[in-house]
């Protein structure tokens, strides 16, 4: 079952990061025409980014929980959380200067 958990686990990280990744650069540099909601790409795109990479961190650390420790996991999630509070501390800056 562990085995199982950990493969399910892997699986779904690399999934929703490459998603992320892939699914958000694709919003980013989508072209955005202005009208009723413009850079609603870029910002849509920030947002799969850092929820692909939300979800992939959560799996990693599952993942370190359950015993599977190699030598890259760390510093992955090091990273994946330093980026996951940098975008949350740029979103909650940005939510307090909007009025």
């Amino acid at each position: 079952m562990r085995r199982l958990a950990l493969a399910a686990c892997a699986a779904l990280s690399i999934l929703a990061l490459s998603g992320g990744i892939l699914l958000g650069a694709f919003l980013i540099m989508s072209p955005s025409g202005g009208g009723f909601f413009p850079d609603l790409g870029v910002v849509l795109g920030l947002l799969v980014l850092a929820t692909g990479n939300l979800v992939s961190n959560v799996c990693n650390g599952i993942s370190w929980w359950l015993g599977n420790r190699p030598a890259w996991l760390g510093p992955v999630t090091l990273v994946q959380s330093f980026i996951s509070l940098l975008f949350a501390g740029l979103i909650l800056s940005g939510a307090g200067s909007a009025s």
